[in-house]
């Protein structure tokens, strides 16, 4: 029952600050990117709840559960070094005076300033709308997969009451996801260290884990294959050197260029922001993934082999329930909760926002239509998605940790170079755009089917040797492209076609 009473009383919470947060929207930059003046506290807030999703509180203890240390250095190592480039990123992304609102129209004012219909925005955006319905379809799987074990309802209802979350945070844009994530991180916090400690303390501590771990063979799931012994403490576990740093790269390149973490960078009110608010979020993850890697290790040492038909992603919830106090139990599994809510609503509301702002307005603008009546249009657009996102979750996937890896994996090989290249060369101009990102996307999946060991590296080098063909055999871009994120002040031709793009900018002075 008590944990029937913290998940109310989360619920209750959700709902009246997403409220609050309603007064805010009160144009589409502020639905998209939350008006571009976005505090510290509150940034760093959806950008640690944004960053801690379930790939993070279920998946990496699953994987820490199931195949040991590795697991530090593939996904936790992986994605800290994506998070120490993002500030790089953030330095330019956010130079203008007002930035664009999403990630596509970036990729437009970037490299096709004069297109009234930018072909290259909508296939950024088509690429950009998978990705995140996967991680979307991903958060559903790993709410569902909590609630049941709450609440004893089958898996393939228990979804749905994620449904009433995930729509109704996402409603209210970004200022909405903004306001719940802030408070999702605090609970994720105190959840996932309480846990740590409970299970710490029912293991017998730091010397008993690292004992089990040392000697046991047992098999991940009862009737399973016995593991061999000491491997579980190996740097690269099952998983082999070149598989684990394939694993790293995904995760670190693909993560600091993912285009949530672009658009993040968009929202703050100045450059300075945008930097302190990532190297904020850095030091609260440390708090957060120290816990999560105790429990995912020392799980093993409370339930030898999980029963058989069980997937690792449900060792946090498992050993959450049997072996910590009835409070600090419904604390952290409201956390595992307040997780997948945090990141799901995000990634539902870059579906929606490519869906209907950069594939459909910029394919068929509509130049009376208010933005209100915008508004109204995208939030439908986003209720639509996450009932199909909440559907396609009927049938999970076998690991949460290792989709985000092949995800962030075909983000890097796509948008590396025209993120990097696009915000520090100036030579960087359309056809190395659209070479980097066709090559990269279609050569990654390509590498993918054909098990290459990295289709990471094979995606991202054919990238660049298109990208560098394309640019050296066609003229410089024109000054309109790039100029707003080289120089404090943009002449009048930019600011007009900027203008042009977004309809937001100020006038120049």
């Amino acid at each position: 029952m008590i944990y029937l009473i913290i998940f109310g009383i989360y619920a209750v919470f959700i709902v009246w600050s997403t409220m609050i947060s309603l007064k805010k929207v009160e144009s589409m930059s502020d639905f998209t990117t939350g008006g571009h003046r976005m505090g510290l506290v509150i940034g760093i807030g959806t950008s640690v709840a944004t960053w801690v999703s379930v790939a993070s509180v279920m998946g990496v203890p699953g994987y820490l559960y199931s195949s040991g240390v590795s697991a530090v250095i593939g996904w936790v190592a992986g994605w800290f070094f994506g998070t120490a480039l993002i500030p790089i990123v953030a330095y330019k992304i956010r130079r203008p005076a007002t930035p664009v609102r999403t990630f596509p129209e970036y990729i437009q004012q970037r490299f096709e300033p004069f297109s009234q219909k930018s072909h290259l925005r909508t296939i950024v955006a088509v690429l950009m709308f998978v990705g995140y319905f996967i991680f979307t379809h991903l958060q559903v799987v790993g709410f569902g997969i909590v609630f049941s074990t709450i609440t004893g309802m089958k898996y393939e209802i228990a979804i749905f009451a994620f449904l009433l979350f995930l729509i109704f945070t996402s409603m209210g844009g970004f200022w909405s996801v903004a306001a719940t994530d802030t408070l999702n991180s605090a609970l994720i916090v105190i959840g996932v260290v309480l846990g740590a400690i409970s299970i710490l303390g029912a293991a017998g501590g730091f010397d008993q884990v690292y004992g089990a771990l040392k000697t046991t063979t047992a098999p991940t799931n009862i009737g399973g294959p016995a593991l061999e012994q000491g491997v579980l403490l190996s740097p690269v576990g099952s998983f082999g050197l070149s598989a684990l740093f394939a694993i790293f790269i995904s995760n670190s390149l693909g993560a600091a260029v993912s285009p949530h973490w672009v658009t993040r960078m968009l929202a703050p009110k100045s450059v300075k922001v945008a930097i302190m608010q990532m190297m904020g979020s850095s030091i609260i993850l440390i708090a957060i993934f120290i816990p999560l890697i105790t429990i995912g290790l020392a799980s093993k040492t409370l339930i030898p082999s999980l029963p058989e038909g069980r997937t690792a992603d449900y060792i946090m919830p498992l050993v959450i329930m049997e072996y910590a106090p009835p409070l600090i139990g419904a604390m952290t599994l409201v956390a595992l909760c307040a997780a997948a809510v945090s990141t799901a609503n995000s990634m539902l509301l870059h579906c929606g926002t490519s869906i209907y702002y950069d594939i459909y307005q910029n394919l068929f603008p509509q130049k009376n239509l208010s933005e209100d009546k915008s508004r109204k249009q995208l939030r439908a657009t986003v209720f639509v998605i996450g009932i199909i996102a909440v559907v396609s979750a009927l049938k999970p996937p076998w690991f949460l940790a290792m989709g985000f890896t092949y995800v962030y994996g075909g983000f890097g090989a796509t948008f590396f170079f025209v993120v990097f290249l696009g915000l520090y060369w100036k030579r960087m101009n359309r056809a190395g755009a659209y070479a980097s990102i066709l090559i990269g996307s279609i050569s990654y999946v390509i590498a993918k089917v054909l098990g290459a060991s990295n289709p990471f590296l094979v995606a991202i080098a054919l990238s660049l040797i298109g990208l560098l063909i394309a640019v050296f055999s066609t003229k410089k871009p024109p000054l309109e492209a790039y100029e707003p994120y080289f120089e404090p002040e943009v002449s009048e031709s930019t600011q007009y076609t900027l203008s042009n793009i977004t309809g937001s900018y100020k006038e120049a002075k």
